[in-house]
């Protein structure tokens, strides 16, 4: 049994180490966003397309449907951090959804404005909420977002890209009782 506790404790040790190791690399790439240039020109359906497909695989395991509304449009910035930014928010919609959800992302231009906005269909975020799950590290439920793997930065990043473009990012309840997004750069 000694044996056994041994492997528990070196489990439990790797693990904490891979969640660290990735604590590190996001509080990294949130100092280093200064620095990233932010000149690329972005086509944003085609964004959208690419974050949709490489989290297909994510959704499919919780029969979710991925849904993007973008019109034809571009905008200016750093096409590495708005997909990071985009992967990030479609990602907790897809994993704090239900099974057989859906997440839409829609992209439209509204005046100077590019409105950006992720809605999923899970069972939403309490008002007294909405403002803290920006912070580092702050979870809605612990216990199951524990489960979920991830260091609890993903929003903090995601706040953090808005805000070296310029942006804003609000958090509100969809019409299904589901969670929406809403990112604008104004271009």
């Amino acid at each position: 049994s000694e044996m056994c506790i041994r492997d528990r404790m070196i489990k439990m040790v790797t693990e904490q180490n891979d969640r660290l190791n990735k604590m590190v690399k996001t509080l990294l790439d949130m100092s280093e966003l200064q620095t990233v240039g932010r000149d690329d020109e972005i086509i944003l359906d085609a964004l959208v397309d690419e974050v949709l497909e490489d989290l297909e695989p994510l959704a499919e395991g919780k029969n979710i449907r991925l849904i993007g509304k973008c019109k034809d449009i571009t905008m200016v910035g750093s096409d590495i951090l708005i997909y990071r930014m985009l992967y990030n928010l479609v990602e907790n919609a897809i994993k704090y959804n239900r099974f057989g959800g859906q997440v839409t992302v829609t992209a439209y231009r509204k005046g100077k404005n590019i409105c950006l906005s992720v809605e999923d269909t899970g069972s939403g975020i309490p008002d007294e909420l909405k403002e803290r799950v920006f912070e580092p590290f702050f979870r809605v439920d612990k216990s199951r977002s524990r489960e979920l793997g991830g260091v609890g930065l993903g929003l903090a990043l995601v706040r953090e890209i808005v805000r070296v473009h310029d942006g804003s990012i609000t958090v509100q309840s969809g019409s299904s009782g589901g969670t929406v997004f809403d990112v604008v750069f104004t271009q």
